[in-house]
């Protein structure tokens, strides 16, 4: 790819961030909480709880954007997507935040996921880093410490996924509905070193290092599967493997953030190994994830030639993933497979007409009857792929054919 190629691309992705996804949320800001789900056509759908996990991300993409543009406006988004967690998910007398609460702020699941409280402390870290507000610093540090002495099982290792409000461990700890019952997953592990890390990165201190550490070293050790450069997605509580099931788009995520995170910690040790592991990962995808080069396949059974649909967040994960391989190796194919599936993604999920991106197609390009916004789906996957590829394609045309990865300057 020239260099005018990439900045073609460049170009592309500033566009779709600033004249699409950032400026879609504004709307949906209510004057004390945020509109919780919309339909394809941007009409609200009834009975729809508002998450914690929308919340969560809309507050780390919008301090994000500040911190990055210094726009107000973003500013603005991000602290009132802060007073909606804390007013209307704190639980201010167990600790921690609820998992999703109705229109007036009742809590409708008070459980307690390890997967929602690592979210917090990814967008409470980076609201810190992007605005100074030393109570994000606080809220996220308690947090932090809050999972190291309910969430951690010492037995085995690793992080339990599902509790009581009161931090009692549920008998059933499935995350989402299409889940499986599983104790420790690949899915809870994965986001909390990514906000583990984060939080690590915007404020330094021993005890998140030596958490970041232990972390990697259980998803490496229990979640990667011995004979495959891939994870696995759900264990029982002694990390016997439930369900073979293969989630490219994990995959391809979880092979720049861990890498990321490696990075983050500083260890040279760590960093070539996750460094290794990253592009191990990323060729497994790019060989068996990928429907003719150019798009991820949702999670698919071992046997089976990929998946029926393919959804968003896989495919703006595989735009950075296979740009970090890219990075990592300057090897071309990466960087167009990370092309390929932008250009799929332009194809398929922008909606040009009433903003934001579809949730998802079939393969035979019709749209899934799913929301375009709601409790599982904001501005994060996308919004952050644009916010990677803005920073990395410069860092890669400065650097020419060495390349640094963007977070270890921090």
């Amino acid at each position: 790819m020239t260099a005018s190629q990439l900045e073609k691309l460049q170009a592309e992705f500033k566009t779709e961030l600033f004249n699409n996804i950032l400026p879609f949320w504004f709307q949906m800001k209510t004057e004390d909480g945020f509109v919780a789900a919309l339909d394809n056509a941007n009409q609200p759908i009834p009975g729809k709880p508002l998450g914690l996990i929308m919340v969560a991300r809309l507050l780390w993409t919008y301090a994000r954007a500040y911190g990055l543009y210094q726009d107000e406006r973003h500013r603005e988004l991000a602290d009132h997507a802060k007073t909606v967690l804390i007013e209307k998910f704190a639980d201010t007398e167990n600790g921690g935040f609820y998992w999703t609460v109705d229109e007036t702020g009742t809590a409708l699941e008070t459980k307690k996921q390890c997967y929602g409280q690592a979210f917090c402390i990814y967008a409470f870290s980076e609201h810190f880093e992007a605005t100074g507000d030393e109570d994000s610093l606080v809220r996220a540090r308690e947090l932090f410490y809050l999972l190291e002495d309910k969430a951690w099982e010492p037995k085995s290792s690793g992080y339990l996924e599902t509790f009581e409000a009161d931090w009692t461990p549920l008998e059933k700890m499935r995350l989402g509905a299409e889940d499986l019952d599983a104790p420790k997953t690949m899915n809870n592990h994965l986001h909390m070193i990514e906000g583990y890390a984060n939080l690590l990165r915007v404020a330094p201190n021993r005890e998140t290092r030596n958490s970041c550490r232990r972390l990697l070293r259980v998803i490496k050790d229990k979640i990667i599967l011995p004979d495959s450069p891939r994870f696995g997605l759900f264990y029982d509580m002694n990390w016997k493997l439930i369900d073979p099931v293969i989630s490219p788009g994990h995959d391809i995520e979880g092979s720049w953030l861990l890498c990321e995170a490696a990075e983050i910690i500083g260890d040279e040790d760590l960093k070539s190994e996750f460094k290794a592991l990253a592009k191990k990962m990323a060729q497994l995808v790019l060989d068996t994830g990928l429907e003719s080069g150019s798009s991820v396949y949702d999670e698919f059974q071992p046997g089976e030639n990929g998946s029926e649909t393919k959804c968003w967040w896989p495919q703006a994960e595989g735009v950075v993933g296979f740009f970090n391989a890219y990075e990592l190796t300057g090897e071309e194919r990466y960087l167009k497979a990370s092309q390929s599936i932008w250009d799929f993604i332009k194809a398929k999920f922008i909606d040009r007409e009433n903003g934001e991106w579809f949730w998802g197609v079939h393969s035979d390009g019709r749209l899934m009857d799913k929301e375009k916004t709601g409790p599982w789906k904001s501005a994060y996957h996308n919004g952050r792929a644009c916010f990677e590829m803005l920073t990395r394609i410069p860092k890669r045309q400065a650097s020419g054919s060495e390349f640094e990865h963007p977070m270890s300057e921090t």
